[in-house]
């Protein structure tokens, strides 16, 4: 018997190290943070400030338009945000912000330490069951050459009792009822203008959005869903880590939307861009450390053409003037998860890494920035490069300000 359990209790062993070797190691280590060279502020040319407003909290995902030199921010409320994140299988929808906004900020028109800024209104649009609220996560863009923008974002709208029309108080047998929405902002407007609501049931767990062309407007773009088709349960949970996401193609060139799965098999999908210099989409995950780079396909599809290994967890991508990309990074990544137990009091490091692509068609990477400290910066989970004054804009799913850090002239 002894021998018996001996077996036993070496064959466990060995399955458990060969399933850590496979699907865990990545994640732990860069969880923790395991052979990391974490760096202060100090080592890098830049000043950095937060900007505290009550307009900038939780300010998950930010574009910027070249043409009209607005930064256009996803915000919500750091108490909403402990409440209701459905992607992160937060489902408290009685404690869900209800002051989301997408916030324009004009870069070049500082005022203190801040800038000009307006939280944008939407006039007519519903929102869920007819409360005209956004409960928003991330948002891209596309600039008209007659000086407007096109704003596509999702909407983790909560779902609603089919029988009454009434908002579920529990929702955590169902998951949010996730939607896309297309506004158009006229210049420095203060509202947006609300186009189009895409819903499918493609579109379930939606974190970031890439347009699938140049424009005019966006009318066909790709997503990530996070978790897959999963929104709650042991799936949802355990589903991202082991592979569940996806990338989804959607075309709502005619008046009905039509979506469908293009690339599955993603340990939790997260950033996406569409690259204006080479037309090609990067999608980064936030388990495994890499941003996969594909060419789109007539019909939508996705042909993967190489992967770009940081190392590190991965948040939101941004593109710059240049066509670099810009990549946030979980330095530790166990402490944004823990944040969300204090966020008011969370000290959480930061980075961001620039991606460029090489004469040669390869890739090179470097950490331009890193908080190693977390003195200023917020646990960010999008950074924003402005080629025009160098500046970098660091935002966080849950911190009550952003950062801003200047270069330093050599």
């Amino acid at each position: 018997m002894a021998g018996l359990f001996l077996k036993v209790s070496v064959t466990l062993a060995v399955v458990i190290a060969i399933a850590f070797q496979l699907l865990l190691k990545d994640l732990v280590w860069m969880g923790l943070g395991i052979g990391k060279h974490i760096q202060p502020l100090s080592d890098f040319p830049y000043k950095c400030r937060r900007i505290d407003d009550p307009r900038f909290q939780a300010c998950e995902d930010m574009w910027l338009s070249e043409s009209t030199r607005q930064l256009f921010m996803a915000c919500s409320t750091t108490d909403g945000r402990k409440h209701w994140i459905p992607n992160g299988l937060s489902l408290n929808v009685t404690g869900r912000s209800l002051s989301d906004a997408i916030v324009a900020v004009d870069i070049d028109k500082p005022k203190g330490d801040s800038f000009e800024f307006r939280a944008l209104k939407t006039p007519g649009f519903t929102g869920t069951a007819g409360d005209g609220l956004l409960n928003v996560l991330g948002v891209t863009g596309v600039d008209d050459p007659n000086g407007d923008v096109e704003l596509l974002l999702n909407n983790n709208r909560p779902s609603l009792d089919p029988a009454t029309g009434a908002i579920l108080p529990d929702q955590t047998h169902v998951g949010a009822n996730s939607t896309l929405e297309l506004f158009r902002v006229s210049g420095r407007s203060s509202e947006m203008k609300h186009l189009r609501t895409f819903a499918d049931a493609h579109v379930t767990t939606p974190n970031s959005m890439a347009p699938a062309g140049a424009g005019p407007g966006i009318r066909r773009f790709y997503m990530s869903n996070s978790g897959g088709p999963y929104k709650t349960g042991l799936k949802a949970l355990f589903g991202p880590l082991f592979g569940s996401g996806d990338i989804t193609y959607c075309d709502g060139s005619t008046d009905e939307l039509s979506c469908k799965v293009v690339s599955a098999g993603h340990k939790l999908p997260n950033g996406m861009l569409r690259n204006s210099k080479d037309g090609l989409i990067y999608a980064a995950s936030s388990v495994t450390g890499i941003i996969s780079v594909f060419r789109p396909l007539p019909d939508g599809g996705l042909a993967e053409v190489d992967r770009i290994d940081i190392g590190y967890g991965l948040d939101n991508l941004s593109e710059d003037a240049n066509g670099d990309i810009w990549a946030s990074i979980y330095p530790r990544g166990i402490e944004i998860l823990m944040a969300f137990g204090d966020p008011w009091n969370a000290k959480c490091k930061a980075a961001v890494v620039r991606v460029r692509r090489e004469a040669d068609g390869g890739y090179s990477w470097e950490k331009v920035l890193e908080d190693g400290d977390a003195e200023v910066l917020p646990g960010s989970t999008v950074a924003v490069h402005d080629s025009k004054t160098g500046r970098l804009f660091f935002g966080s799913v849950y911190a009550p300000y952003i950062g801003v850090c200047e270069p330093i002239p050599a």
